[in-house]
């Protein structure tokens, strides 16, 4: 087990929270937050892919297909017959 030295308003918020969301320890709550933190990052890449998919005007399975294309020429790249 580690030790972090938090700022005393912080301890007080992170204290606060796990009391809010019924959490045995802090360690439970900081696990929630950073799976919330990724979910959040995993969604906010999700919006900028699809962005950039809608920006050059193809498809998802157009997408895919391009991408096999390239993986079968690395993998023919690196493991040649």
């Amino acid at each position: 087990m580690k030790t972090i030295a938090l700022p005393e308003e912080l301890h007080k918020e992170l204290t606060n929270l796990k009391l809010e969301q019924k959490d045995r320890n802090i360690a439970t709550l900081l696990k929630k937050l950073i799976l919330a933190y990724k979910e959040q990052k995993f969604l906010e890449n999700s919006q900028k892919f699809r962005a950039m998919l809608k920006k050059s005007g193809k498809s998802f399975e157009e997408f895919l297909k391009e991408s096999r294309k390239i993986r079968e020429e690395i993998a023919d790249e690196w493991f040649p017959e």
